[in-house]
């Protein structure tokens, strides 16, 4: 059975600086960090409840601070997609995640590819300090408000989405890996998406 709890893991990206989400992280009952994320977490005060990875960034005595350290060897993922399977294994299947975005690039774009493979079997909602980020398939609703942006990004081929209540709506367009639907606007306070395939919806903040 899926833990309902209110579960943040934290990617040892960009640390948020918005007082909300970092809010929102220290609020939640399970705080999992990836690896040197735990240095971030604690520097800002928040000791994360679990940490997941090989530990090549982490402060050495930081890990003392920590409740649950759960060593993660595997080379051949990365620490997100090993946090994610370790997360699957413990029926955590909902979560809140922080830090995707910033420092390498390689990485950055790589945790995006890395939650694609994994949003059909891990519900999740990233946070960062300029947009919510959705990944999704089927007919999602998102509440909105009008006026805001809305990107729409495929990492599949051959995507058929449409939308309703956007400015520039989508009717079965076949949308590829590509920069094609960004940059839409809500026209109030709800849309949907409707994808044949994964994607993910970006709500942009002003």
């Amino acid at each position: 059975m899926n833990h309902k709890k209110n579960i943040a893991v934290v990617i040892n990206g960009e640390f948020p600086t918005n007082t909300e989400i970092i809010n929102k992280i220290e609020s939640a009952e399970i705080i999992i960090a990836i690896d040197g994320a735990t240095n971030s977490l604690i520097d800002c005060g928040i000791t994360p409840t679990i940490s997941i990875g090989d530990f090549d960034s982490i402060k050495p005595s930081y890990k003392d601070k920590v409740s649950q350290i759960v060593h993660a060897e595997d080379q051949n993922k990365t620490d997100l997609e090993k946090t994610l399977d370790w997360c699957i294994d413990n029926n955590y299947l909902s979560l809140c995640i922080f830090g995707i975005s910033g420092k390498s690039e390689d990485h950055f774009l790589g945790n995006f590819f890395a939650i694609n493979e994994y949003c059909d079997t891990i519900d999740c909602t990233i946070y960062t300090d300029y947009s919510i980020i959705t990944p999704c398939i089927g007919k999602t609703l998102f509440d909105s408000f009008k006026g805001e942006i809305v990107s729409i990004i495929s990492f599949e081929s051959n995507n058929k989405v449409t939308s309703t209540n956007l400015a520039y709506p989508l009717d079965t367009y076949k949308l590829h890996p590509s920069a094609r639907a960004i940059r839409n606007k809500s026209l109030g306070d709800s849309f949907t998406i409707e994808s044949s395939k994964k994607l993910m919806v970006f709500q942009i903040k002003d």
